[in-house]
């Protein structure tokens, strides 16, 4: 004989409340309890890993040109892999045994590289650069404040159509702010180690003093956007990168991937806005 105990559960949700109320085995409430948010923190771990290891990258003076044929190898054989786990169900079983625990099933490393290799080919150096930076940092605030906090605020103006429908107002807040405050390090401390006279920021790459070659030569045979020349002191550029990131990581375009619109999307905003502003 099965062995049930009837639960006394009271809840906000009325609807939920007498749901719960005619429960009485244990298996049937993990369908109709809330559950907490996932915060998926080993793969959030790895995803802001990648800010330091890009600024790193960005003061040893990489060529830009062998980076992104690194990258298009990488973006060959995630892809191929991609490809082949979803043919072979044995690869599959391995394949997510080892690398699943850091992803979602609607988050593939292929959108990750396909917005670096976007950025790194038609924008300036180091706004290609930031918008890494930016993605690493802005797209993990975004969600872990919007999975614990969002359901406290209201949904984004347009939520659905222009900005995605689970977007909320306190992961974009926390995009803000972190894009801010990462553009505020990015552009005072580690902008002009990097320079190679060509630095968007005037008063970082006066700061620099770079006396080597010059580093703003399209990296491929496409055109680069050319460089803002922006004068715009240190704290309007950073909340101006901040509110971009912000925007940036709430727009929805056709449902596409965050790891490919945010970048993408920021890179321009920040280029245009610094090229309008000056």
């Amino acid at each position: 004989m099965q062995m049930c105990r009837k639960i006394v559960w009271t809840a906000d949700d009325p609807a939920l409340d007498s749901s719960l109320s005619r429960t009485t085995d244990y298996t049937q409430l993990t369908t109709l309890l809330p559950s907490r948010p996932k915060l998926q923190i080993p793969r959030k771990l790895l995803h802001s890993s990648i800010a330091p290891l890009v600024t790193y990258i960005w003061i040893s003076h990489p060529n830009v040109r062998a980076t992104i044929h690194a990258m298009f190898i990488c973006l060959v054989v995630v892809a191929g892999a991609d490809f082949v786990r979803f043919q072979s169900p044995a690869f599959e079983s391995t394949y997510e045994r080892y690398l699943g625990y850091f992803m979602r099933e609607s988050e593939r490393v292929n959108y990750y590289l396909v917005g670096i290799l976007i950025c790194l080919t038609f924008y300036p150096r180091d706004i290609a650069c930031l918008c890494v930076v930016i993605l690493s940092l802005c797209d993990t605030s975004a969600s872990v404040f919007g999975r614990i906090f969002g359901r406290y605020t209201p949904p984004l103006p347009f939520s659905g159509t222009l900005f995605g429908a689970k977007k909320s107002l306190a992961g974009t807040l926390a995009a803000v702010l972190t894009g801010t405050l990462t553009s505020y390090i990015w552009w005072s401390q580690y902008s002009s180690l990097g320079d190679e006279g060509d630095l968007s920021w005037v008063p970082g790459r006066i700061a620099s003093g770079w006396k080597g070659p010059f580093g703003g030569a399209d990296p491929t045979f496409f055109p680069r956007l050319p460089n803002p020349e922006s004068t715009l002191s240190l704290e309007a550029l950073s909340v101006m990168c901040g509110v971009v990131a912000g925007v940036a990581e709430a727009f929805d375009i056709w449902g596409l991937d965050d790891n490919l619109t945010l970048p993408v999307l920021f890179g321009f905003g920040a280029w245009l806005s610094m090229w309008i502003l000056g």
